[in-house]
This record gives C-alpha cells, sequence and structure tokens, in this order.
C-alpha cells in the first residue's frame, strides 16, 4: 500500500481517538517513525480535533443545562435552585458540569466520528470515480484503436484475401487484408477453432526457397488485428502452437493459407 492510500485509509483518524489495537497502534508508530508525512498527518488531525472539542465542548447551552439539572438530585434537601437566577459554585455543582463537559466532549469525538466516516466515504467514492475513468479511458482508447484499423482496411489500395482452410478446419473464417503499397497487413478473425489455455495461433511468412518464417503469436477471435508485413512473402499461413509461440510450424495443425502472389 502507498504512502497516499494508507493515510486516506482512516487508520491514522482512529489512532488519534484510540480506537485501534495494539498491533495496529504499533503499525501506525512504526510508520510514523519512518515517514515525515505520517507524523504532519497524525499532528494535523490532532489539531483538528482539539479545535473541535474547544469550539463545541467548553459550555453547554442554558436550556441544555436546565434540562440535566432538574433530573439532578439536590444535594440539599429544602432548597431548591434555579439555573436562570443562582449562581452556580463549584463547591455545589463541580460535579454537574463536569458531566456536562464530558458530555459535549463525547459529542465533539462523534462529532468527529461522524466527520471521518464521511471522509472516508468521499474518498471511496473519488477511487471508484478514478477506477471507472480509467476503465472509460481504456474502453475509449481500444475504440479509437478499432476505428483507426477499421480506416486503414478501407484503403483502395487494399486486397482482400480469404484464407483456404486445410483438412478438418473447414468451418473456420479468416481474412487477410494486404496493402503493398503501404506495406500493411491486418487479419480480420471472424471464426477461429476452439484452442486450450496453453496454445496460441501462430502466422507465418512462406517463400519460395526459405524456411518458414514466425511471426505474430495471438488468441484473439471475432477482432481485427494488425500482423507484420514481410516482402517478398508467397504465402502467409496460420498454425496451432504451443502458446509464446513456436520456431518452426507444426504442420499437422495448420489450420490454413493466404497466397499474396
Amino acid at each position: 500500500m502507498d504512502l497516499k492510500t494508507y493515510i486516506e485509509s482512516g487508520i491514522l483518524e482512529l489512532y488519534v481517538l484510540g480506537q485501534l489495537s495494539p498491533e495496529e497502534e504499533k503499525e501506525v508508530q512504526d510508520m510514523q517513525a519512518k515517514h515525515i508525512e505520517i507524523q504532519r498527518e497524525i499532528h494535523e488531525i490532532s489539531l483538528s480535533l482539539e479545535k473541535y472539542a474547544q469550539l463545541n465542548a467548553i459550555k453547554a447551552p442554558a436550556q441544555v443545562a436546565d434540562r440535566i439539572f432538574e433530573n439532578l438530585p439536590s444535594k440539599s434537601s429544602g432548597t431548591t435552585s434555579s439555573v436562570n437566577n443562582t449562581v452556580v459554585t463549584p463547591s455545589k455543582t463541580g460535579l454537574s458540569w463536569n458531566m456536562l463537559t464530558t458530555l459535549f466532549a463525547l459529542l465533539s469525538v462523534l462529532g468527529f466520528s461522524m466527520y471521518f466516516i464521511l471522509k472516508t466515504e468521499h474518498n471511496s467514492a473519488i477511487q471508484k470515480y478514478e477506477s471507472d475513468k480509467k476503465a472509460c479511458d481504456s474502453i475509449a482508447t481500444q475504440q479509437q484503436q478499432q476505428f483507426a484499423i477499421i480506416n486503414q482496411i478501407n484503403d483502395p489500395n487494399n486486397k482482400i484475401i480469404d484464407m483456404t482452410p486445410t483438412s478438418g478446419y473447414a468451418g473456420i473464417s479468416v481474412y487477410l487484408h494486404y496493402n503493398f503499397v503501404n506495406k500493411k497487413n491486418f487479419l480480420q478473425l471472424v471464426n477461429l477453432p476452439e484452442i486450450t489455455s496453453d496454445q496460441a495461433f501462430q502466422l507465418w511468412s512462406l517463400k519460395d526457397g526459405a524456411d518458414p518464417m514466425p511471426l505474430d503469436v495471438f488468441v484473439d477471435n471475432n477482432k481485427i488485428i494488425e500482423v507484420a508485413f514481410v516482402d517478398n512473402t508467397a504465402t502467409y499461413a496460420i498454425t496451432i502452437e504451443p502458446k509464446g509461440g513456436s520456431k518452426s510450424p507444426t504442420l499437422e495443425r495448420l489450420i490454413g493459407t493466404m497466397g499474396v502472389i
């Protein structure tokens, strides 16, 4: 986990609030010792909590104090007191004010906890947005690439060559878009045979008097892909090979050929 993700995870807020296990506290302390950014973030969180408590827990509103005092037992029988017209001294009502201070401190912590929860949800929403945006950008890039390929295969200099399947592969359908002028080749993969996870298709360049030249290895189907163009190639062929390709073709798994001369 990188430092930014660690800080945004919310563990530092829980550390300041004392809500971590001993093991988690030690982890934060170790991170604090290693990274000045962690020290700075913990310091800022502590200051925020302290300021929040000072702003909200110094004094209770009078109406809240009235309600609380009405439910407190009187310390001296036969006498009553009113918050509005009686001076409250520390000796008589110190416990009550301590209770009020404690109550509002707890409310401050609760408010800070809500802030932490909302911040965590906000960070999660941002991360989801960024993840979704990357996925959309990736899809848009793929679409742009496909549009660029379609524009190229519509070039008037293209020659479309239908693959001639070998025995046993009569159902396959592949087209080679061959452009001698631009020296570009595209394979339109319409229907290829099923292969296992440890196999792949491989393109070969066949020239008279020369050994087959290994070219692109692919596992795609129902796609248009750009493949290598080799000058003086008489025929292109596709075989099924082990995943990663081979240096020489497996003739028993030759699925078809496409003659360009």
